[in-house]
């Protein structure tokens, strides 16, 4: 949870989001430090095309948006609620302000940048090296390993890889067939998430 003393110039706003809401657009200015506190949130980009990824994935207890507040720039990309939410905003003009405001959690969330770009360079080191079927594999281990019971969509599966719909549609039917995904399902569920991770990490080291 967000530990920053209130006053005058910074204060806590606690806002509840339903589904599909935008928390903030892409282009807009940087305004301080978001925490999930219910609900899930997705970061989302558009291309020049109009195509939308989701980038990243935010939980109950997460914090997103600092980013921008470390580089003094506009929000490169859109936030919203992948699910009804609840969201903490401590509006906070700059990384100084935050560190004297609460300089525990401004440590934490450079930690958090460290961590991320981390993650970043391995995404994009699997967009360039790994095939569309290994990428959306590891896709749907990955988002049902942090957050098993929210209802992913090809679509969002789509999003998440990298990769055309259709292909998601095609390959998911394929793990359907192998028994990997409940044939039953109109979405691409998981039948065993162990099962399906010796099965993704074969594949990716063949």
């Amino acid at each position: 949870m967000i530990n920053i003393k209130e006053d005058s110039q910074h204060s806590l706003a606690f806002s509840r989001y339903s589904k599909r809401q935008a928390i903030y657009q892409s282009g807009s200015p940087s305004s301080g430090v978001y925490y999930v506190d219910s609900g899930l949130v997705g970061l989302y980009q558009v291309s020049e095309t109009g195509k939308e990824s989701l980038l990243r994935i935010y939980g109950p207890g997460s914090y997103f948006g600092y980013r921008s507040l470390f580089t003094n720039q506009n929000y490169p990309s859109t936030a919203r609620a992948m699910l009804n939410s609840t969201v903490v905003h401590a509006k906070v003009n700059s990384f100084k302000e935050l560190d004297k405001q609460s300089p525990e959690l401004a440590n934490y969330l450079m930690k958090e940048v460290c961590f991320e770009l981390g993650e970043a360079e391995k995404r994009l080191m699997q967009f360039t090296a790994f095939s569309a079927k290994k990428r959306i594999l590891d896709s749907v281990f990955h988002v049902f390993d942090l957050y098993p019971n929210y209802p992913w969509t090809y679509r969002e599966i789509s999003e998440y890889s990298g990769t055309d719909i259709s292909t998601v549609i095609r390959y998911c039917k394929k793990l359907k067939e192998l028994g990997y995904l409940i044939p039953e399902s109109r979405k691409p569920v998981p039948v065993d998430l162990q099962q399906l991770a010796k099965y993704k990490d074969n594949l990716l080291q063949s």
